[in-house]
């Protein structure tokens, strides 16, 4: 079936449902009610709604940024440089790499891992905030953003939103905070040799390729345990999972959700951007905690406007498994909601 900019399209492998944004081939890009932008196969949606407009949608890619002038570029891949795993990078290339220092810089976003990426970039400026957008294949680069040291603040803010694109997988999406100090810059030394461009630049690690988190739907497949582990779990993960960190007990889990214990750099947030990166760890904790068996976590979310708290149980009713309601008073205050997760029944 081929869908159109504006339908509203089921998830048919999991819960949820949203609106068809982007079109590429026969990737489709559909935002869900939170407002985050997910890649989905066209064979993996089912139709629900179609667009109110009857325009034919072109079978074509969109463009990989708003200004629509940004292009992929290919990096090199060969991995000889020392201390370069794979992963996704920001690197500040010098346009006169003679003058390092003293020349206006170029930004890249750069993916060196063998997966497609589709991804939503924040640039968090003084009084306004900049977004760039894209499909980025694997391997290449895509140039994001112009600056010059002169104009810097001592930091300039970047939210990450990507999302992982794969045949045979399925990958959390995830969000990174990261920033471009301007001391960096005005060092020589950190000019460097790398993988990715001919010229030295200064690369800057956003997220290595296997600390991405892979989503297993399957019930019934089991985790390898070590013979002293004193139950196998009845979901198949891959790493250890985002929930561990917050582990009270082997069976609870504690996750505080305030911004300022998210990011480094909470003041330079909006409250429509800190709301957005609580909700996508809320859900990437949630959905970790159900692939290891947790039998309870307590996410603190404060009071507030209650504007986190009744967002997140939108999310909660999407989970016919879970028992959720208000953590105790006595321990937690009013700003707590604890989650039950019902065991598996084998």
């Amino acid at each position: 079936m081929k869908f159109k900019v504006g339908d509203r399209v089921k998830y048919l492998d999991e819960i949820g449902e949203g609106i068809v944004k982007k079109i590429y081939g026969d990737l489709v890009i559909v935002e869900d009610s939170l407002g985050f932008e997910l890649p989905m196969k066209e064979n993996k949606l089912l139709l629900i709604a179609a667009a109110n407009n009857t325009t034919e949608n072109k079978d074509k890619k969109t463009e990989h940024s708003e200004k629509g002038q940004n292009k992929n570029t290919q990096i090199r891949t060969d991995k000889s440089t020392k201390h370069f795993k794979e992963g996704i990078y920001l690197t500040i290339n010098p346009q006169n790499p003679d003058i390092p220092i003293a020349s206006p810089h170029s930004v890249y976003l750069v993916n060196f891992t063998s997966f497609d990426i589709y991804f939503l970039l924040h640039k968090i400026k003084l009084g306004s905030l900049e977004i760039e957008h894209g499909f980025l294949e694997k391997y290449s680069a895509i140039k994001v953003d112009n600056i010059k040291i002169e104009d810097l603040p001592n930091e300039s803010s970047y939210v990450l939103q990507s999302s992982i694109v794969s045949d045979d997988k399925i990958f959390l999406p995830f969000i990174n905070q990261l920033a471009i100090k301007k001391n960096i810059l005005l060092k020589e030394d950190n000019y460097c040799e790398n993988p990715f461009f001919d010229k030295k630049s200064v690369p800057i690690l956003i997220r290595l390729v296997n600390e991405f988190i892979e989503y297993k739907s399957n019930k019934n497949e089991k985790v390898d345990q070590d013979i002293n582990t004193k139950k196998s779990k009845d979901r198949l993960i891959t790493d250890k999972g985002i929930i561990d960190k917050h582990l009270k007990s082997p069976d609870i889990a504690e996750v505080d959700l305030h911004i300022e214990k998210l990011v480094n750099n909470p003041q330079n947030i909006s409250s429509d951007m800190a709301l957005t990166v609580q909700l996508s760890y809320f859900k990437q904790c949630l959905e970790s905690a159900i692939d290891r068996g947790i039998q309870k976590v307590v996410f603190i979310h404060g009071v507030g406007a209650g504007i986190l708290k009744s967002e997140m149980y939108k999310i909660l009713k999407n989970y016919p498994d879970l028992y959720y309601g208000d953590a105790p008073i006595r321990q937690y205050g009013i700003g707590a909601t604890e989650v039950y997760i019902k065991p598996i029944k084998t």
